[in-house]
């Protein structure tokens, strides 16, 4: 790999990680209430971790992309907490959303490469799990935080998901067949996250 291009790819991944971040904080001050919770959500962290991780060359880049495109948009969002309020982050909030990009980071930085160059069937499977977190996302913010217009924002947006992501008819299907599944371990996943949040929370 020469050099340069090497390096192109680390400052794109800073640059997106870090606007992430900034972008994030920002819009927990300007969307109304509510709506904030659109700003404080995983499945946004991880669609971007999804679309850094398609640019990427092969798995090893992309992973690496997604769990530093994460890292670096949780420091570009608590770097603007400190900035704006003073306020540093908590050892809970760093652990939580540092499990997020330790553990969301790779699976969708694959997965965004996968959708990229992938065959027809591992493509769907990708797409399929963009879906899942944005549905996983609605469904606890309407049943979890009682914000049933949030959670219903989400759920159409993982339901567009492999319309826009599918490119072509077979990709958007079995896009949608794919959703299923990985809906039932987006689920679990939000189940043991939360679990563990509350276990950090308390210790």
């Amino acid at each position: 790999m020469h050099l340069d291009t090497g390096v192109r790819r680390l400052a794109f991944i800073a640059i997106v990680g870090l606007a992430t971040g900034v972008v994030t904080q920002l819009g927990q001050g300007i969307l109304p209430d509510g709506w904030r919770q659109v700003a404080n959500a995983i499945s946004p962290w991880l669609v971007v971790a999804f679309l850094v991780g398609s640019r990427m060359p092969d798995q090893a880049w992309a992973a690496g992309a997604g769990v530093a495109t994460l890292a670096l948009a949780l420091a570009g969002y608590y770097a603007m907490t400190e900035l704006r309020y003073g306020i540093g982050a908590g050892t809970t909030s760093l652990i939580f959303w540092g499990l997020g990009a330790v553990v969301g980071g790779p699976v969708f930085g694959v997965a965004g490469l996968t959708w990229r160059v992938g065959p027809p069937r591992q493509r769907a499977l990708a797409i399929g799990l963009v879906a899942a977190v944005a549905i996983a996302e609605g469904i606890y913010n309407a049943v979890v935080l009682s914000q049933p217009a949030v959670g219903a924002g989400f759920v159409v947006a993982g339901l567009v998901a492999p319309l826009i992501l599918g490119r072509t008819r077979d990709d958007r299907l079995f896009g949608y067949v794919a959703t299923l599944p990985a809906l039932a371990l987006g689920v679990a996943g939000y189940v043991v996250f939360l679990g563990l949040y509350r276990a950090v929370s308390g210790a």
